[in-house]
């Protein structure tokens, strides 16, 4: 079963209905490797290093793309960490620019095993890119064997922000995530402006469960 992912600043019973504005970042994971150029950061603080350096590029042998080319997502293993210890690895958007409120919308997938759970946090910052400079909600337990969207919607000062995406838990409980199809616009509709700005600084998430 899976399990709900809650925000910890998340403006709370928000229902949203707004359609996607212009896309301020698009990113479907073609050539990860490419990634730093186009000015994502990587960072691997796990405790203790391990044998990979955190996200890479998608292999078939856990699963396929959400959509594209077959190994055209990012995805992270345990071996991120060192066996006994506690993965850390983060990916991190380029900085975009943010208005009263922006649509962020992606694709995560488990690997189909049973006997572990991958966990995933997700955080914003003000454009920073260290550890402390995000604030982030709880992390949750990756659904296994499908693709499933998520949608989160922001509340946050008109300036800029990053959204890092944390690969965390015991190595040893940890398998393999996928991440596939980011996207990043505004949400220009005044309806949807007046309950952001209700919630200054906040997250919400809501999750649709699509494709297998």
């Amino acid at each position: 079963m899976m399990k709900k992912a809650l925000v910890a600043l998340a403006i709370s019973s928000m229902a949203l209905s707004a359609q996607a504005g212009d896309v301020m970042l698009q990113e479907g994971f073609d050539d990860v490797f490419s990634l730093p150029g186009k000015g994502w950061v990587f960072t691997n603080a796990s405790t203790t290093g391990g044998a990979t350096d955190g996200w890479t590029q998608g292999t078939t042998a856990a699963f396929s793309a959400q959509q594209g080319d077959s190994t055209s997502f990012a995805g992270a293993n345990y071996s991120s960490a060192a066996a006994g210890g506690t993965l850390n690895a983060l990916l991190i958007t380029p900085e975009f620019t943010t208005t009263w409120g922006n649509t962020i919308s992606f694709w995560l997938r488990g690997a189909a095993d049973d006997a572990y759970s991958d966990q995933i946090a997700f955080g914003i910052s003000q454009g920073g890119t260290a550890l402390s400079d995000f604030t982030f909600q709880s992390a949750f337990v990756v659904p296994q064997g499908e693709w499933t969207e998520y949608i989160y919607n922001v509340a946050f000062r008109e300036g800029t922000a990053r959204f890092a995406f944390q690969y965390t838990g015991a190595a040893d409980m940890s398998n393999y995530v996928g991440l596939d199809s980011l996207v990043i616009s505004d949400v220009p509709e005044p309806s949807t402006m007046a309950i952001l700005l209700a919630g200054a600084m906040g997250l919400a998430m809501s999750r649709r469960r699509k494709r297998s």
